[in-house]
């Protein structure tokens, strides 16, 4: 591989690590009941997603300072 294909496949696998991260930050404060994608997000998003897992409240409507309102609501 060249090192401009090596660097293509980095950044593409840091992309997929930071919108996982955002997903599963998104999901656990409004609990999101689709068991399945919070699994994935999980998973392609750690060690990140451990640190969400501990420090955001489920179902709280807050995710590390920002309010996320929840589908439906107003």
């Amino acid at each position: 591989m060249t090192s401009q294909e090596i660097q293509v496949t980095n950044t593409g696998i840091s992309g997929l690590w930071v919108l996982a991260n955002i997903s599963y930050a998104g999901m656990r404060p409004q609990n999101n009941s689709s068991k399945l994608w919070r699994i994935l997000a999980l998973v392609f998003g750690l060690p990140g997603t451990i640190v969400t897992f501990f420090a955001v409240k489920e179902g709280n409507d807050r995710a590390y300072g920002v309010d996320l309102p929840r589908k439906g609501r107003s």
